[in-house]
């Protein structure tokens, strides 16, 4: 990822070994990967009106799986494309442990602090899938966890942003549409969860940002998945649907 100096200074961490892919058709593999990217979760809030089905365990395993199966695909598509990358370079041992350390700070307070509100202005909002996950395993709840760690944040904070900077856009409006997917992957369970998710989901955007990779914000989010998810309690929440 390479901002701090931007503009697309850097070229892709992920580009392909075997010779320079033509460009037309480099950028074409990229905005195609952009359009999986944000065009998956679109569907899923589509989906998520019109659905009458009942939630299950074996729906959301199903839904890990699909997520697993794009991130290969956008990976495939950051190894063959010059203007792609998922994000996963190691800017110095230094800039890597302080957007992990500032970035779990920052990420963290501002997720209390919209926590502390959402229960002023009448209580958290989750979705039914966050709630069912609660009521799971541990093993099934560290599954969930570490998908979302790994899969969205690779998929908007590492591709899309390194895509996007790529195709030349600049860092404020790659950061931006980062922290939109993430809304828009939690929108597909719930809307009140999502605008709760926006605060955070700029700061993940800045801390990608600041500090060049993806890889410090899979780990911030890998650490706050995992705690929130192991223990967090059912009762906590409430759903859209509740007063």
């Amino acid at each position: 990822m390479r901002v701090r100096g931007h503009p697309s200074g850097a070229r892709n961490a992920f580009c392909a070994s075997v010779g320079e892919p033509d460009v037309s058709l480099s950028t074409a593999l990229s905005v195609l990967g952009l359009a999986l990217a944000f065009g998956i979760p679109t569907v899923g809030v589509y989906r998520r009106r019109a659905a009458s089905d009942e939630l299950d365990w074996s729906r959301i395993r199903a839904i890990l799986l699909r997520n697993w199966a794009v991130f290969g695909v956008l990976a495939a598509i950051a190894a063959v494309s010059d203007s792609s990358s998922l994000g996963f370079r190691v800017p110095g041992v230094g800039p890597l442990v302080d957007g992990l350390l500032y970035g779990f700070v920052a990420f963290g307070a501002t997720m209390m602090l919209v926590g502390l509100a959402s229960r002023f202005a009448g209580g958290v909002v989750t979705s039914d899938a966050s709630l069912l996950v609660l009521e799971q395993p541990v093993s099934r709840k560290l599954a969930v966890a570490v998908t979302g760690a790994v899969v969205e944040t690779t998929v908007f904070y590492g591709f899309a942003v390194e895509t996007l900077l790529g195709l030349g856009a600049g860092p404020w409006l790659a950061g931006a549409v980062a922290a939109a997917g993430v809304v828009l992957s939690r929108a597909r369970w719930a809307t009140g969860n999502a605008l709760q998710w926006l605060p955070g989901a700029v700061v993940l955007a800045g801390v990608a940002l600041w500090s060049g990779t993806a890889l410090a914000v899979v780990g911030v989010r890998l650490l706050y998945d995992t705690l929130t998810t192991l223990s967090g309690d059912p009762d906590d929440y409430r759903t859209a649907t509740e007063g």
